[in-house]
């Protein structure tokens, strides 16, 4: 990890309590913060002078991200350094889009704050907590001339979150659409977000972003921790967030600022969590076994090509071979042995009858081309030793000497052979494989039941456990389980399918997450 030059925080629902008060104690953490040589800034969603309570007890000297970064000022709350307006277009259809769903709307140009009613829901709250008033106007199209942000307001939590995706849809190209609270839904121009707010802090402020420590609690703060070396999502935040953050610390009505300054910005640097590339609240590693410990996906794929390739030939139509790449990832591997034979048959047009367990191996059935694919398999381990992923073993030790639960995850009725010839099976406290799932029912990949089962046995909840997939329908299931993080392995160039399949971070080896740390 990176040394910390700068803390970047949020401020409502991050540096402040519920009830919008400022501790000592998290005062206290800005100013031992400086002791240590790192700058503090801060960036909110309120107006400039909704932040002006802060600037004296924090005593800030960086520049301060007002609504969302569509302004930032001097320390002075000022002097404007930059601005960044809507369109009065993309303005007058955000408040349009927004009425018509039954939000209220207010916009905010410069300092000044319009609604359309005093009694409107959050207003009088608002009032209070920014310490001014509004103005009321009766048509906000008066005042879109200028406008930094617009905002919908609904106590609808689920009706903000359903407006926010289809607002993203229709405008997301002209505009940033992000929820700063469950009730408050901002539009903002496009270079006015919480990323872009880092940007500009870096290049004011000569830090690199990775010497940059972000904190969080809400989806718009989401937008600054992909940018960030470190970054921390507050215990109050959805598990939506908390997935984003590197590290998670407790809630504001916790101390959650202070204890996160404390543990990760000036003490964290050492954690073992760190050190694995893991957010703080993982417990349990889960790992697959093809792909990502083992080298026997190769041998998987040998396998599966020689066995439907038998059959494609004797299909009496134009031969176009099983692809050991293509075919493999997107049909047969992470899942159960039968289910690939079905699926691949159903990507290729094929319809054979499903067939027993009696039927020989390379018979025109389900089963038939099942054992066949295994009778190659184990013909090929036979021949040659399983060989493991040396970055894995090495990353699987370390957490299990930072005090981690491991378990190996597997559709393969062959892990238990497999992990005893690699010499590894002593590394996991819990095995589930292909066996152990067909005696107790459990659905194959992508389905999460191997993963939480994997969980249960090793009494971690599943968004404190971690699941390590180099297959597709792998991730899927644990993205499908809401694990507390997803990591892609990308074995064979397939690192965006891994991405948008579900995995939170993808790397060519286990390794590398800990030479990045």
């Amino acid at each position: 990890m990176h040394d910390i030059k700068l803390l970047l925080a949020d401020v409502d629902g991050t540096l402040l309590t519920h009830a919008k008060v400022l501790t000592a104690r998290a005062c206290d953490a800005v100013r031992d913060l400086r002791a240590r040589g790192i700058e503090f800034a801060i960036t909110s969603g309120r107006p400039p002078r909704g932040l002006s309570m802060l600037v004296g007890p924090l005593a800030l000297t960086t520049p301060v991200a007002v609504l969302n970064g569509g302004m930032i000022l001097e320390p002075d709350l000022r002097v404007v350094l930059e601005q960044h307006t809507l369109s009065r277009a993309v303005a007058a259809d955000a408040v349009d889009a927004l009425l018509r769903a039954g939000l209220d709307v207010w916009v905010y140009r410069g300092e000044d704050w319009f609604v359309r009613s005093l009694d409107a829901p959050h207003v009088a709250r608002e009032q209070s907590v920014v310490q001014f008033a509004p103005t009321v106007i009766d048509d906000l199209c008066r005042v879109l001339d200028g406008a930094v942000k617009v905002v919908g307001v609904s106590d609808d939590h689920a009706l903000v979150a359903h407006c926010e995706s289809g607002l993203r849809d229709a405008i997301g190209g002209d505009a940033t659409v992000a929820r700063s609270q469950l009730y408050y839904l901002d539009v903002t121009h496009p270079d006015a977000n919480k990323g872009m707010v880092v940007r500009n802090l870096a290049e004011r402020l000569e830090v690199p972003t990775s010497q940059i420590a972000t904190i969080g609690d809400m989806p718009s703060d989401v937008l600054m921790f992909g940018l960030t070396g470190t970054s921390i999502a507050m215990g109050n935040a959805t598990p939506e967030v908390q997935r984003c953050a590197r590290f998670v610390t407790t809630s504001n009505e916790d101390e959650g600022f202070a204890n996160a300054v404390e543990r990760f910005v000036l003490g964290g640097a050492a954690t073992a969590h760190a050190k694995l590339g893991l957010p703080s609240r993982i417990r349990a590693c889960l790992f697959d076994m093809d792909g990502v410990l083992t080298r026997t996906a190769r041998l998987h794929a040998e396998a599966w090509k020689q066995a439907f390739d038998e059959l494609l030939r004797a299909q009496g139509k134009p031969f176009v071979p099983f692809d050991i790449v293509q075919d493999y990832s997107h049909y047969v591997d992470g899942k159960p042995r039968l289910d690939g034979v079905r699926s691949f048959l159903a990507a290729r047009g094929i319809d054979l009858p499903e067939g027993t367990d009696a039927d020989p191996p390379g018979a025109q059935t389900v089963r038939g081309i099942g054992r066949r694919k295994q009778e190659l398999l184990l013909q090929l381990v036979h021949d040659h030793s399983v060989a493991t992923y040396e970055g894995s073993v090495r990353y699987v030790r370390a957490a299990r000497e930072a005090g981690l639960k491991t378990a190996v995850v597997s559709s393969s009725k062959n892990a238990p052979e497999f992990l005893a010839s690699a010499g590894i099976a002593d590394l996991f406290d819990v095995r589930i494989d292909g066996l152990i799932a067909e005696q107790r029912h459990l659905a194959g990949k992508p389905a999460p039941d191997t993963y939480l089962a994997a969980a249960r046995a090793v009494s971690v909840d599943p968004d404190c456990a971690a699941v390590f997939e180099d297959a597709l329908a792998g991730v899927e299931a644990g993205r499908a389980g809401h694990f507390g993080y997803v990591l892609g392995v990308d074995r064979v160039g397939q690192g965006p399918a891994l991405h948008q399949h579900g995995a939170d971070i993808v790397v060519e080896d286990l390794a590398d997450l800990m030479e990045a740390a």
